[in-house]
């Protein structure tokens, strides 16, 4: 693997956040003779080693790719919470689309590989399972505006997508399921838990190395990765709050329509692994795995 990527400069957008900062941790610790090669950037969470950059800033984005001169492009940042996203709709789309739509173009002028993290909200969740043709049909403003970067995502020939869902790290302010629920019953506060969401739930590390692997084999199209075990949130937070041995009674089981969202959220999306299984060799955790994991680093 280091003879192919070693010889790439490789820049990470959002390399401060979950799943960013595992990629960029990833190739500077393991590909020793690239470390001069990987960059990153931030927007919020500031960081001496990584770049400042705002999507909304077409000129920033210029700046960049002049200045760096990527031959691959990992976009893994962007607005990430549906209710902030529904919230601010124009900022949304400014900064998930159109910064999306301006990074390509950018792509295409270097002759830079990207590689897009997209999100299981594409879909509605109407269906029994998901593989990587089934029709998007997003049904909150987030999934649509991952559902038109996808689109545009694909009108670059040498593009990588990657629908994931549910990503957790081990951050403790992170805002990830997992740490919200260890942070909520360590503190003794009740954490409602709809029984009615379901999802894959999936460890930032694991999908890190499952990306920067199908980077190495120069996979192109659409890839769903994520956490093998499909299952409702209520019983995720009592598999959490086991794992690491809190008291589950401040849990509570709830429906979605009593957590009184302003959002509509697809209730059921369980996704197909055969096309990611029968291309790479890292294996995707279970979420006892992730969980084990988690607790012991």
């Amino acid at each position: 693997m280091k003879n192919n990527l070693n010889t790439k400069k490789i820049l990470i957008l959002g390399a401060s956040g979950r799943v960013g900062k595992e990629i960029y941790k990833i190739l500077k610790n393991n590909f020793s003779d690239s470390k001069n090669n990987v960059f990153g950037t931030y927007h919020n969470k500031k960081n001496d080693h990584l770049e400042h950059l705002d999507l909304n800033d077409l000129s920033e984005i210029k700046n960049i790719f002049e200045t760096i001169k990527p031959n691959i492009l990992i976009h893994t940042a962007g607005m990430i919470y549906p209710i902030e996203c529904e919230e601010n709709q124009d900022l949304a789309w400014n900064v998930n689309v159109i910064g999306t739509k301006n990074i390509i173009e950018c792509c295409k002028e270097y002759n830079c590989k990207l590689v897009y993290l997209s999100s299981d909200y594409v879909f509605d969740g109407f269906e029994n399972i998901y593989d990587e043709s089934h029709v998007v049909n997003p049904v909150n403003f987030y999934g649509k505006t991952k559902a038109e970067s996808e689109k545009l995502v694909l009108d670059l020939e040498d593009s990588l997508i990657i629908r994931t869902a549910w990503v957790n790290d081990y951050d403790k302010n992170s805002k990830s399921f997992v740490m919200q629920v260890i942070n909520s019953l360590n503190n003794k506060n009740v954490f409602n838990a709809p029984s009615d969401q379901f999802g894959h739930p999936t460890l930032s590390h694991n999908l890190a190395e499952i990306i920067i692997e199908l980077i190495h084999k120069k996979s192109t199209g659409i890839f769903n990765v994520a956490g093998l075990t499909f299952i409702d949130r209520y019983n995720f937070a009592k598999k959490i709050a086991e794992t690491f041995s809190l008291d589950s009674s401040f849990i509570h089981e709830v429906s979605t329509a009593e957590l009184h969202q302003p959002i509509t959220r697809p209730s059921r999306i369980q996704l197909d692994f055969k096309k990611i299984q029968s291309t790479v060799s890292t294996k995707l955790l279970t979420l006892n795995e992730q969980l084990e994991y988690i607790k012991n680093f």
